[in-house]
């Protein structure tokens, strides 16, 4: 799998089951966010479906092929969650339509996204035809939260940890992906947690300035140079409470350099919180921040009041770090 090139033995060994005619009935894709795991999930499809599969891989030729590029193969069916959320109802009628017979090929696929999102029925919906498999039905799973899903469903699946590249392979592959500098991938790489496709996401959608922008804000901040409201209407226009995420991992990453003894130039331009020596248990206070961005993020999605959730969270930031 040229455009990924990281998932190329998972596939190599997948293909060498499919050719040996020993495809388990449930395989379960884990890994962090950003790997591709649905990518993989959909070529292990192409090649389990393909008429004329080789050892050198899908024929590409074949009716089955056709349908998988044209999307619309009758034996794949991929599920995916409706408003962050997978329902019974989806698993349910899915699960009616494994039942028929596979209309072209020796197998019929079901690919379920991000299979987390499911909520406890839908999960033991799914679990119930986990325990008693159609024949010939194929079920893949991919998740980012292996640690959500129910030991019950893990348990009956053959798993596939898709780690994280490294840092040559993941370069090497944004410079056939993009143009970007040496310096914008490293740090892409960094916020991304060495996810190529996060990072790809970054460079692609110009992220970085908003990045380098909110960065100075929260520095800003902490001089009390600036007023809270300023700044919290500031990246309410602009939209750049989302990057908060982003926020949090550069704080993370400069905290596992400090406790390595590091700071790579991949930091230094930007304000590093920890550089804050006037600021007892400057560690702990920015770990707490870091909590900070994700309950605020978590409490955004279901709150209209992002506004003055946003506030809070600037005041409390200031409040910790501002120099007295």
């Amino acid at each position: 799998m040229n455009s990924f090139p990281w998932l190329e033995d998972h596939l190599r060994q997948w293909q060498q089951l499919v050719l040996a005619n020993k495809v388990p009935h449930a395989m379960l894709l884990s890994g962090s966010k950003g790997l591709a795991k649905n990518a993989l999930a959909k070529h292990m499809a192409h090649i389990a479906l393909c008429e004329n599969l080789t050892p050198s891989g899908v024929c590409g030729a074949c009716k089955s092929c056709q349908l998988i590029a044209a999307g619309n193969h009758t034996d794949l069916t991929t599920v995916k969650a409706e408003k962050s959320v997978i329902k019974v109802d989806q698993i349910r009628a899915l699960m009616q339509k494994v039942v028929l017979s596979s209309s072209r090929s020796h197998h019929r696929l079901i690919i379920i996204e991000n299979a987390e999102l499911m909520n406890k029925s839908s999960a033991n919906a799914l679990l119930k035809t986990l325990e008693e498999p159609p024949p010939n039905v194929l079920i893949i799973l991919s998740c980012n939260d292996i640690g959500r899903m129910l030991a019950t469903i893990k348990s009956r699946c053959v798993k596939i940890n898709v780690t994280t590249p490294d840092h040559a392979m993941t370069q090497q592959w944004l410079n056939q992906q993009l143009s970007a500098s040496e310096q914008e991938q490293q740090l892409s790489l960094l916020l991304a947690n060495g996810a190529p496709l996060i990072a790809q996401s970054i460079l692609e959608n110009n992220i970085l300035p908003t990045f380098s922008d909110m960065l100075l804000d929260l520095q800003i901040l902490a001089t009390n140079r600036n007023s809270v409201l300023a700044i919290s209407k500031k990246w309410l226009t602009n939209e750049c409470c989302l990057h908060l995420v982003l926020i949090a991992s550069y704080f993370l990453s400069m905290l596992r350099l400090s406790e390595l003894g590091e700071e790579t130039s991949k930091s230094l331009q930007f304000f590093n919180p920890l550089r804050l020596t006037h600021v007892p248990d400057i560690a702990g206070k920015t770990l707490n921040f870091i909590s900070q961005i994700h309950l605020f993020l978590k409490r955004m999605d279901t709150s209209l009041k992002a506004e003055l959730l946003l506030e809070e969270l600037l005041i409390g930031w200031q409040n910790e770090f501002i120099q007295k």
